[in-house]
């Protein structure tokens, strides 16, 4: 007679392996539910303070957007300026701009290196005004690696590109490197046409830096 009863024993030894292996393995799975956790806590927190660093920038600047007083609202941007938010961050050229205008280039040039900005137009202009910082300082390689870091943000815009070639072309003849003058005109005259049809100056700045290179 066959012996039907099923053989338990197998499904026995399983379960005690599977019990076995649940203790080992019980730390190293405690400690990565722990980990975890302290994670989230670390991004919740980060969060929290995230938000709150931004309310306090956004309500810095807007005090000091409608502020008068040229002076409390440069204070007022310096301090907004002190958060690592999207407004700390035009907090930072709103100042820069008023320290430029009351001819602190030095300070000016300290907030422009510390903002950024990943619009291309709002970048080229960080660049451009610390160019025209250095200028006024009279650090006049300085202020065409500005410039020229300018151009390569303003990525060809027909705009502004004219305009910064210019300055870079005004900072060349300051040094006498006449040819490199000529270079940045004739760019203007190639590459922004319309620009140069519509100031008739260029033109004739073109020629003038030609001739004075040529001597």
């Amino acid at each position: 007679m066959e012996n039907n009863k099923p053989n338990v024993q197998p499904v026995i030894e399983e379960e005690a392996d599977f019990v076995a292996k649940t203790k080992k393995y019980r730390k190293q799975l405690t400690a990565l539910f722990i980990a975890v956790a302290v994670v989230l806590v670390i991004v919740l927190v980060w969060f929290l303070v995230r938000q709150s660093q931004v309310a306090k920038a956004d309500q810095a600047i807007a005090l000091a957007d409608v502020e008068q007083n040229d002076s409390i609202a440069l204070n007022l941007y310096k301090d907004a300026a002190t958060h690592g938010t999207k407004s700390g961050d035009r907090a930072k050229i709103e100042a820069a701009i008023r320290l430029y205008q009351a001819g602190n280039y030095e300070e000016a040039i300290k907030y422009l290196n510390d903002a950024s900005a990943s619009d291309e137009i709002i970048a080229s202009g960080i660049q451009a005004l610390k160019g025209d910082c250095y200028v006024n300082l009279k650090n006049y390689d300085a202020a065409i690696s500005a410039f020229e870091k300018a151009i390569k943000e303003a990525d060809h815009n027909s705009q502004l590109t004219p305009i910064l070639l210019v300055k870079e072309a005004n900072v060349y003849r300051e040094q006498k490197n006449f040819a490199a003058e000529a270079k940045a005109y004739e760019t203007i005259l190639k590459e922004y046409p319309a620009f140069g049809a519509a100031n008739i100056d260029i033109r004739k700045y073109y020629e003038r830096a030609k001739a004075s290179a040529a001597q």
